[in-house]
């Protein structure tokens, strides 16, 4: 079940990324609407990360495009936001809280362009959304988990982006950091923005997120939550380990979460 929309934000066509020879992604092509909070949903090994790197050409295709804006990504770049894996990020370079907040502020500066005031401002006002300002002399590797994920979330803040690639945003955080990320993206979304997640807790995917893509190597479905969110459609999705969904079934029936509308 994949819904395809008439006017998308992110349009990618017959997507297929190897790494040595293997195919990691194949024959992805799906389509997203304007303004969805987009959880990006499979087992490990399925090719979630991948995929937003893909599509901000951080790994080569073998073939396939991908439209952004209906442009290609080199003239779209400065509208983009993109937060790493947190294990990716070497946490050692010499650099303060708002030293890295700052560095969103770069892609809109021609080069050797020094920051205004404004810019600075603009950071400030990010790492306050983060509940971060109180650490902003702070080395950056002194934090914990969870404060160096509001840090690079509160960097792609400050870079107004209006479409967002979060890779696994909730990894290592506490339920505290975790309510207050997924309150700042809700905002987000309010203001018209789009948002990718990479997600693994299918629980709290019902709640988060209106839009839903399942991959596993290739795309399951794509489409509305309450489309896209069945049984049948994640058995497929998640292949053998059927007790994990079995047992979330239940917990679903018990505690009636409901399904963004």
């Amino acid at each position: 079940m994949i819904k395809h929309v008439e006017e998308a934000i992110v349009e990618i066509h017959d997507l297929t990324v190897a790494y040595n020879n293997k195919p990691v992604l194949w024959n992805v092509d799906f389509n997203i609407p304007k303004g969805k909070m987009v959880g990006i949903i499979g087992p490990n090994g399925a090719g979630k990360s991948t995929l937003l790197k893909a599509m901000m050409e951080l790994v080569p295709s073998a073939s396939g495009y991908v439209k952004i804006f209906n442009q290609p990504l080199k003239k779209v770049r400065q509208k983009i936001a993109y937060v790493p894996q947190k294990e990716s990020v070497d946490w050692d370079f010499p650099a303060t809280v708002l030293d890295v907040v700052e560095m969103g502020r770069y892609g809109k500066k021609s080069l050797f362009k020094r920051l205004t005031k404004q810019d600075k401002q603009i950071a400030i006002d990010a790492l306050k959304k983060v509940k971060m300002m109180d650490f902003a002399k702070h080395h950056i590797s002194a934090l914990s988990g969870g404060q160096q994920q509001r840090v690079f979330i509160a960097r792609a803040l400050a870079q107004e982006a209006d479409l967002y690639f979060m890779d696994e945003p909730f990894a290592g955080v506490d339920m505290a950091s975790e309510k207050a990320i997924v309150d700042l993206l809700l905002t987000l979304q309010q203001e018209g923005k789009t948002i990718f997640v990479v997600h693994h807790d299918l629980q709290s995917a019902m709640e988060y997120f209106d839009w839903m893509v399942l991959i596993n190597k290739r795309i399951v479905a794509s489409g509305p939550t309450n489309d896209v969110y069945t049984t049948e459609l994640l058995q497929k999705t998640y292949g053998g380990n059927l007790s994990i969904l079995e047992q979330l079934g239940e917990v679903y029936k018990q505690r009636q979460f409901p399904i963004r509308e």
